[in-house]
């Protein structure tokens, strides 16, 4: 294919709107509200009619962002459909997936009632759950310009903020070993927080976007000088003092969070006041961990390695054994999401000012990914999720993660990649 920048953007939009959209607005559940994701790794099947909160919330910001944006082309039919969808979703967050705390609860059936995932954990086991519905609320409010749904936003993600500072995050479904510092807590609060002060802005709330940015910045701190290794490897996991840990889940890096935790920093870099040196080393993480991940005899990134490259390795500890035993039987396999966040990270790398290595990795995932992921099955549509390491598909659970089929990571990637080549 054309390699020039009007070609790709047309390419990464055709895909979204022909390949991907069709998919998902077909999964909304025009009756009670919300979305079906609990769809088997092919997209053949409808598995459970359960909603998921955090892919409730994701779908959300999905649609709403698609609904707003005039940079991405959308039909004007396709465009109000999204704009329908991010209310239904939103009026079912709001309606049945909210707590006292405020919190979101994490799993509810078709009808909103929540419920359990994980026996005896409670309902609200993830502030991943409240951060993914306030990015969802707080797009919602942006569109409709409507100050509940960024009231309730505002509420979850200042919480989230005060559980991550205090050391009192639930991170369901990775439940780490008591007292371990999980990255994950500070790359998402980075995430969070950009999208709730983007809507803060827009309502005029500027001193509310203003305590966003300064929590961000706290947040991207955490990664840059705590987790973040001087040779561009992110660890995934630090001990309660900091250190890096010598068990197998402990040792793990995840490349693909690499990639999207480093275009995060990047897309916000003058909001959250980033100096030159830690742009570079943003960009050189891109640059390590992608051809760390690398499969040179079958190409694509690997799913999890061990922190100096490879199978997962160290001591085993019997509190992260079930993760530990997801990471090593799912270390060579290829998903859809690690590959997208690769490919869009060394895309933000190269515009802000990134050199020719970076536009070989977006060659190679580009190539890799197009003719690897999309469903050879015409009739379902969208893409394979996951298959092994030669590229075979596998239909066994994906990590030690939920029974989802999720649009969040490609529908983004598509959105964002023509986006910023329009």
């Amino acid at each position: 294919m054309e390699r020039t920048k009007e070609a790709l953007r047309r390419f990464y939009t055709d895909h979204l709107t022909e390949v991907v959209l069709p998919y998902w607005l077909a999964r909304s559940d025009e009756e009670l509200g919300g979305f079906y994701t609990c769809i088997d790794p092919t997209g053949a099947t409808l598995l459970s009619t359960d909603k998921y909160v955090w892919s409730q919330g994701r779908c959300v910001w999905m649609y709403s962002r698609l609904a707003a944006d005039p940079l991405v082309r959308l039909s004007g039919e396709t465009r109000e459909r999204c704009r329908l969808l991010a209310q239904k979703g939103a009026d079912f967050l709001e309606g049945h997936c909210l707590t006292e705390g405020p919190r979101a609860v994490f799993l509810v059936d078709r009808q909103g009632h929540p419920k359990e995932a994980f026996p005896g954990a409670g309902l609200c086991p993830s502030a991943f759950a409240d951060c993914f519905a306030a990015m969802g609320l707080a797009a919602w409010a942006e569109l409709c310009r409507w100050p509940e749904p960024m009231d309730a936003a505002w509420g979850l993600f200042q919480n989230a903020v005060k559980l991550a500072e205090e050391g009192r995050f639930p991170t369901a479904p990775d439940q780490l070993p008591d007292g371990w510092r999980s990255q994950a807590v500070s790359m998402i609060l980075v995430n969070t927080a950009a999208e709730v002060a983007r809507a803060l802005r827009a309502l005029g709330e500027t001193e509310k976007a203003a305590w966003a940015r300064d929590a961000a910045r706290r947040a991207a701190r955490r990664v840059l000088d705590d987790f973040l290794q001087p040779e561009g490897v992110l660890l995934e996991c630090l001990s309660a003092d900091g250190q890096p840990l010598d068990t197998l889940y402990g040792r793990h890096i995840n490349p693909g969070h690499t990639c999207e935790c480093m275009w995060f920093l990047l897309e916000e870099a003058d909001w959250l006041g980033l100096s030159a040196e830690d742009r570079r080393r943003a960009m050189d993480a891109c640059l390590a961990t992608t051809a760390l991940a690398w499969d040179g005899e079958f190409g694509g990134m690997m799913y999890y390695l061990d922190r100096e490259g490879g199978a997962p390795k160290g001591r085993r500890y019997a509190p992260e054994q079930e993760l530990a035993d997801a990471a090593v039987r799912d270390w060579s396999n290829k998903l859809w999401w690690p590959q997208l966040e690769a490919l869009y990270a060394h895309l933000v790398c190269v515009q802000a000012g990134g050199g020719e290595a970076h536009r070989d990795w977006i060659r190679k995932l580009h190539d890799y990914t197009f003719s690897t992921f999309p469903n050879p099955d015409k009739q379902v549509g969208e893409w394979l999720q996951l298959r092994d390491r030669a590229g075979r598909p596998l239909a066994g659970p994906v990590g030690g993660r939920l029974p989802v089929k999720d649009p969040y990571h490609i529908t983004r990637a598509l959105y964002l990649l023509a986006r910023r080549l329009a």
